[in-house]
């Protein structure tokens, strides 16, 4: 019988009942961040947990900073060596591979999470034992002044379903706001074929074996924007590697899931319309005809109508 979430909050309070949570931070050249980000894990209000840190060999002094955690706290904080540079996705893996709890909470290493993010989402996944990934709202903030930018939810309407919604919608949910139960992950990790932007991949197919992905509707965490990120600092335009990539996943997926092909002709034409800004407007035109070209798209649609009447305005 499936306990109620009062009953399940009483037991998590209890350290023995907690099940492991391995917190993957990813770092490189973080050294201004990356303490920062550790502490507000060691300042979770939940206790069972570890903190796998992947460091992608920096020159910064990140790892040394993080050398220091690992001796501070011996039994809580491994540190996954590097003795090259790997880029953004092995070093996913070095940290996947490193993980051992039953739940895995992603995090950069520019990351900040909030006291109670990680009870309210073990909690939250203990009651619902079809969830594999759950994600929360996030406050973006100015990492020089820390005011607050946006909320995720204001950029991107939170979503719940099945793996087909993860597909025909892409990442609507930020980084560090997922957890995922390390059972329902692919085996392999994240696709290496992917250099960058193989997160959207990885949540295809942890949600392939038929769970769900849920929303919290409460922000648990911050993600910093600054000029390092790797992800596009524009919320209007994605960068040019983030699209070459889920384009690239797309060909994946639809080798992997053919019967899924449709959707990912709607993902593309999403895909080809958020490319019509790149390069000043250069090629928009070009991209609203290949988004229309893909499924047919209402926005893209009267956007290609309207530049042919009054011309391209952003």
């Amino acid at each position: 019988m499936m306990q109620t979430t009062a009953e399940l909050a009483s037991n998590l309070a209890d350290y023995h009942a907690q099940p492991l949570v391995s917190v993957a931070l990813i770092t490189y050249n973080q050294s201004a961040f990356v303490a920062e980000a550790i502490e507000s894990v060691l300042a979770q209000t939940y206790e069972n947990l570890e903190i796998v840190v992947a460091d992608d060999f920096s020159t910064d002094g990140t790892r040394e900073i993080v050398e220091q955690y690992v001796s501070r706290f011996p039994n809580k904080i491994k540190l996954c060596h590097a003795t090259e540079n790997l880029g953004v996705t092995k070093n996913h893996n070095r940290a996947f591979k490193g993980c051992s709890g039953k739940y895995i909470s992603w995090m950069s290493g520019d990351d900040i999470m909030l006291p109670e993010k990680i009870f309210k989402q073990v909690r939250f996944m203990e009651c619902h034992p079809d969830c594999v990934i759950c994600y929360h709202d996030l406050e973006y903030f100015r990492t020089e002044d820390y005011v607050k930018i946006y909320l995720k939810s204001e950029v991107d309407c939170p979503l719940e379903g099945n793996v087909n919604l993860a597909i025909k919608y892409g990442c609507f949910n930020g980084g560090v706001s997922n957890m995922v139960r390390r059972s329902a992950a692919p085996t392999g990790g994240f696709d290496e074929r992917i250099p960058i932007a193989s997160d959207w991949l990885f949540w295809v197919e942890t949600l392939a074996g038929g769970g769900r992905i849920n929303f919290i509707n409460e922000v648990l965490a911050r993600h910093r924007r600054h000029s390092s990120n790797v992800t596009s600092f524009d919320i209007r335009t994605p960068s040019l590697r983030e699209i070459q990539d889920h384009l690239m996943s797309s060909e994946i997926i639809v080798s992997k899931y053919p019967k899924k092909a449709s959707l990912i002709q709607f993902r593309k034409s999403r895909i080809y319309l958020s490319l019509r800004w790149a390069d000043g407007g250069k090629f928009y035109n070009d991209f609203l005809r290949l988004s229309l070209k893909q499924k047919w798209n209402f926005k893209a649609f009267i956007a290609l109508l309207a530049s042919q009447v009054f011309g391209t305005r952003k």
